[in-house]
């Protein structure tokens, strides 16, 4: 599959969000970087994976049911991206039993105006 092809197919998938392509040394470092919405993850998957593959394999890779090498699940936590891989059974346990939260504000949902600021000296 093509990178573009695969791009193609992430966008119309309700799961997957395209964040990334990074260059890497040679190409055969290049990779894709991938977010899984609904857990919150990301994905690190070389181009040449995506190359190799058909957008099933792909997706099962992307949403982490598939395993593929090399191929890095991270997460963001405080602001960062840490491997999972590295991570102890307490803190697997724990993003496991996270909850996905809908925090963005929506028209109309502010119920009072909010008032101007002065700066006075």
């Amino acid at each position: 599959m093509t990178l573009t092809d695969f791009f193609e197919q992430v966008e119309k998938d309700e799961a997957l969000r395209g964040v990334d392509v990074a260059l890497g040394d040679t190409p055969d470092e290049d990779c894709v970087v991938i977010e899984d919405v609904l857990e919150h993850s990301m994905v690190r998957m070389l181009a040449k994976t995506v190359r190799s593959h058909d957008w099933e394999v792909l997706r099962e890779i992307a949403l982490g049911r598939y395993d593929c090498e090399p191929l890095y699940h991270v997460t963001r936590i405080v602001g960062y991206f840490s491997r999972v891989e590295n991570w102890n059974k307490s803190k697997l346990g724990e993003l496991a039993d996270r909850r996905q939260g809908d925090y963005r504000i929506r028209p109309g949902q502010v119920s009072e105006e909010l008032p101007e600021l002065s700066m006075s000296a």
